[in-house]
């Protein structure tokens, strides 16, 4: 069993799994799918022979344990849930499977520290709870403390593996922070925890391959683990090849926006259109009185007025609004824009700073262009 933190660079939503048991915790939406549901009875199916004893079964106690085990896997997406939420990033939803759990959550922003924070709290709270619990077994007995200590065990265990330093495992997120932070590059830490997690994976078949070999027992969940932390590495380093091309991308991107003439909605329609270089400007527009974008003027009605009345009108009621999926921000992550303007689906869009001043025009075909020969 393994947890897995998962951040939406995008803004897209991960869509949880389907049936299952659903309900909020702080405020946070939680889903266990049928595939959690079958992980808790295989969890108390395995865990049986340990809580068995002469002339009594142990399925009760075993049944406990794996609830009681879901339940730490619980604190530990929360805590993830918990340190997004601090930063500023909407959490869309926690979700307990058949290997464990993962939160996911929308970034807000490109800084390694809040990626860092967030991967590292999950497995310290693990292992919080794993102290917690060898505490709690040390002073009781009988079969508390067995449970207790059964308990300390397998989130000791979690703990230490959900910090081994490579993806989808959280110590991958830690990794791809301490070398985006290094190196200044996002996509370069995604490779760096993509190529970890698959040596990782590939330690772990060696493992079960051995174990095989020798007749021992773990075969099968190390071959699972295998698996599962090879196919997160390969996805992380796919991530990383996407994110590569859209930071080569935000570079060249502000030279793609095309400049617009921004005038006052009460100058006269003449004036501005005197001033406007239609060859190099693709847009005239208006602003307020501080400056952020009102409207686009609408050529067909600008050329309906005769020239010798152009000069006496104002060129407010020849524009037309702009659509809020035409207005674009551009903020310190030029990626975003890119992303944002592939999701609206518009042919153009108009670009502003965060204070909604007018930068430009950002047209589809430029933006598909660069994208299909980013280099």
């Amino acid at each position: 069993m393994v947890t897995i933190q998962q951040g939406i660079a995008e803004g897209t939503l991960h869509r949880m799994g389907e049936g299952g048991l659903r309900f909020h915790i702080a405020g946070f939406p939680v889903s266990v799918p049928l595939g959690g549901i079958l992980g808790v009875l295989l969890i108390a199916y395995l865990w049986t022979p340990n809580f068995s004893e002469p002339g009594r079964s142990g399925i009760t106690l075993a049944v406990v344990f794996a609830v009681l085990l879901y339940a730490g896997v619980l604190v530990h997406e929360l805590a993830h849930a918990w340190a997004a939420r601090a930063f500023g990033y909407p959490v869309h939803g926690i979700t307990l499977w058949l290997l464990g759990g993962y939160t996911v959550y929308e970034r807000r922003s490109s800084r390694p520290w809040p990626e860092l924070v967030i991967a590292v709290i999950g497995p310290v709270s693990t292992l919080l709870l794993a102290a917690g619990c060898w505490v709690l077994a040390a002073n009781t007995g009988g079969s508390v403390s067995l449970l207790f200590g059964a308990l300390a065990w397998t989130n000791g265990l979690l703990g230490v593996l959900n910090l081994l330093p490579g993806a989808p495992l959280d110590g991958g997120g830690v990794v791809k922070s301490l070398v985006w932070r290094i190196s200044g590059s996002e996509s370069a830490g995604a490779k760096a925890a993509g190529y970890a997690g698959l040596v990782i994976a590939a330690a772990l078949g060696a493992l079960a391959v051995v174990s095989l070999s020798r007749g021992g027992g773990g075969l099968l969940l190390m071959g699972v683990l295998a698996l599962f932390i090879g196919f997160g590495a390969y996805q992380s380093l796919q991530s990383a090849r996407s994110s590569g091309t859209l930071d080569r991308i935000a570079t060249r991107l502000p030279h793609l926006i095309r400049r617009v003439l921004a005038v006052s909605q009460t100058d006269s329609l003449g004036a501005a259109l005197d001033r406007w270089d239609r060859q190099n400007q693709p847009a005239v527009v208006t602003v307020d009185e501080q400056g952020r974008l009102l409207a686009v003027l609408s050529p067909p009605a600008a050329d309906a007025v005769p020239a010798d009345r152009q000069h006496s009108v104002a060129i407010g009621p020849f524009t037309a609004a702009i659509p809020t999926d035409q207005r674009i921000v551009l903020d310190d992550d030029p990626r975003e824009l890119v992303l944002e303007m592939a999701r609206s689906g518009v042919s153009l869009a108009f670009v502003t700073d965060r204070d909604g001043r007018p930068l430009g025009v950002l047209f589809a075909a430029d933006v598909n262009n660069l994208l299909e020969n980013p280099r």
